[in-house]
């Protein structure tokens, strides 16, 4: 993922994919590693259509959802592709489901008092859980997703 598409690399994280971003510019495009295998290197740079590598996706859409649309329709990811809440949006890092009492003064009371599954990052410490946010979010995915 190109660093210019961090808003879409949060997208892809919070639905599941494991989403690094680097650098893509480079004096020779010619000289850019194929990811491993069954990944892309995703960027909105055109130039790079001109390698004309499968493995390359030219992002046209300039919003994170826009992107986030473009690239599950022209890859086919429905809904069924996706595990929310499986990775850190900052980190990429997968969770982990912790005890609610681990959780306990490192977030907000109303959320202590009406969540009951927490998860964190094993890098960075963040907390995340299924709450309204997470049901808005889903809602927006299931809109994004094509059938």
């Amino acid at each position: 993922m190109d660093i210019p598409l961090g808003g879409l690399a949060k997208w892809l994280r919070f639905c599941g994919f494991d989403t690094l971003s680097r650098d893509l510019r480079a004096p020779d495009p010619e000289s850019l590693p194929p990811p491993e295998g069954g990944t892309f290197l995703v960027t909105g740079q055109l130039s790079l259509a001109s390698l004309k590598r499968p493995d390359i996706l030219i992002i046209y859409n300039t919003t994170p959802e826009g992107q986030l649309h473009e690239i599950f329709h022209r890859l086919g990811v429905n809904v069924d592709h996706l595990d929310p809440l499986s990775r850190c949006v900052r980190c990429n890092e997968i969770l982990t489901e912790i005890p609610r009492q681990l959780a306990a003064g490192r977030l907000p009371d109303y959320i202590w008092h009406t969540q009951a599954e927490f998860y964190e990052c094993p890098r960075c410490r963040r907390l995340y859980w299924p709450g309204s946010h997470f049901q808005h979010i889903m809602e927006k995915l299931k809109q994004i997703t094509p059938d």
